[in-house]
């Protein structure tokens, strides 16, 4: 399992080669659209497959998360392509303090595995303050390099 990083332990933006920026309102129909905008992106960049499911997968769970779980009227995505990284984020407008954990879901539960996902699939993920405004960014980084 990869190690998840505390909001304590900031891992810096790639330098990034190419970056992506949308925003969208804070409903649950938003969670497809963040999807699907960041699919175009990926696929423009002529990501991998491999690396474009995964990316999908991640800025559901963050935007779904959002979206439930924060009293944000607005999300903010970006995408950051390094050289051998793909950096997602998504920045809500929440109050609640940041250092996100993955939750032990029990076997009847239906929700409550998307953190334990992205820990399973992310090289690295976290959570940090927002700095210019409210809110905290969680983000996740892929590995384009073994895709």
């Amino acid at each position: 399992m990869v190690p998840m990083f505390p909001a304590a332990v900031h891992v810096p933006r790639p330098r990034p080669r190419k970056q992506a920026q949308f925003e969208v309102p804070a409903q649950r129909s938003s969670v497809g659209t963040a999807r699907h905008l960041l699919t175009e992106w990926l696929g423009r960049w002529h990501c991998p497959r491999s690396v474009i499911d995964t990316a999908q997968l991640v800025i559901s769970e963050f935007a779904a998360n959002a979206v439930l779980h924060t009293a944000s009227d607005r999300i903010v995505c970006r995408v950051l392509q390094g050289e051998r990284r793909l950096r997602i984020e998504v920045c809500d407008q929440g109050t609640g303090p940041v250092g996100l954990a993955p939750r032990q879901a029990g076997p009847d539960s239906t929700s409550g595995r998307g953190l334990q996902l992205v820990d399973t699939l992310a090289d690295a993920w976290g959570d940090i303050p927002a700095v210019r405004s409210r809110g905290r960014v969680v983000w996740a980084e892929l590995r384009l390099d073994e895709a």
